[in-house]
């Protein structure tokens, strides 16, 4: 929970979902109904300026107690408006909440005196059992339980954004009706058919060097609302799965025991192991080292998220 009495905060993690939500707590406590529109305020790094910013966060809010004032992509700021932020945190306005984002520690490394004014809350992506827990959590804040399996596979399908598996965590509890607990079979019914069914169909496209069709898979993808590093995702899950998979077979366990381990389901089984049988382990981890650079060039660099993807997806079907 972030103290709202506290005046400045450094926000720091990729994960937009744990940001926000802490923005909107903030908010909640420092702002009514009648006061949001007036005394909070986001600025962009990239279009705002320093003048703009403390002209606004050093004059008296209009009807709340303290105004709050939100700078996302705090790095992208010019240097020397980062410099008259700085000198403003030195003495903070009593009456203004200032919260600086930024994706990594880049601020601290180039602005080391930063550390001194501001309260760092740091954002990442739980992985592990950490996520588990956070799954957990979010279904019993709403009055449901979830089974082991059907945490485990929620991890698999979704594990790598909380926005995302926020949104279907709630479609599942509305799902499931008056029912107290998600099962597995609700996951496969409501999440993992057509991710896997979208994953069979372009990872196919992809082995059989169909390149426009892949590019067509994907471009139905994006049109029902899936985001470009979703799709960097589905394919990471999918050949991920491939590679556990032959990692298994070669210790010599049979095919209906690779099934109910990586909870192959009964109607994709069959596409599956044809899959397995067609690839090597070479190929799927240079599809998956492929995949991850494309993830890091999606968060990292400011270059087109459509062009890194499509240019992934020929890279994926000509690297056979």
């Amino acid at each position: 929970m972030v103290e709202p009495k506290l005046s400045v905060f450094l926000f720091i993690g990729e994960d937009n979902y744990l940001r926000e939500k802490a923005i909107k707590d903030l908010n909640s406590s420092l702002l009514n109904g009648s006061s949001r529109e007036l005394d909070y305020k986001i600025f962009y790094g990239e279009e705002a300026s320093a003048r703009e910013i403390l002209g606004i966060a050093t004059t008296a809010p209009f009807l709340a107690s303290k105004r709050l004032i939100v700078i996302k992509n705090f790095e992208k700021l010019p240097k020397e408006d980062v410099l008259r932020i700085i000198t403003y945190l030195r003495k903070p306005s009593e009456s203004t909440c200032l919260v600086l984002e930024t994706k990594d520690d880049f601020v601290l490394k180039e602005y080391d005196s930063i550390a001194r004014y501001v309260n760092i809350k740091r954002f990442n992506t739980p992985i592990g059992q950490e996520l588990s827990s956070w799954i957990r959590q979010f279904v019993t804040s709403n009055g449901k339980s979830i089974e082991e399996d059907a945490v485990k596979d929620l991890k698999e399908l979704q594990g790598q954004n909380l926005s995302i598996l926020a949104q279907e965590l709630e479609k599942l509890i509305t799902f499931i009706g008056e029912r107290d607990r998600i099962k597995l079979d609700d996951v496969e019914a409501l999440v993992g058919g057509s991710l896997t069914l979208s994953a069979f169909e372009l990872t196919w496209a992809i082995e059989k060097t169909r390149i426009d069709d892949a590019i067509r898979i994907v471009s139905d993808l994006l049109l029902i609302g899936k985001k470009h590093y979703e799709i960097i995702g589905l394919l990471c899950w999918h050949f991920n799965r491939i590679l556990k998979a032959k990692m298994l077979e070669r210790r010599g366990e049979s095919r209906l025991s690779i099934a109910n381990s990586l909870k192959i389901y009964k109607r994709y089984s069959e596409d599956f192991f044809k899959q397995l049988d067609s690839t090597e382990i070479a190929q799927v981890r240079s599809k998956m080292k492929i995949l991850l650079d494309a993830d890091l060039d999606i968060k990292r660099t400011k270059f087109n998220p459509a062009l890194i993807l499509e240019f992934t997806i020929i890279r994926l079907c000509l690297s056979q």
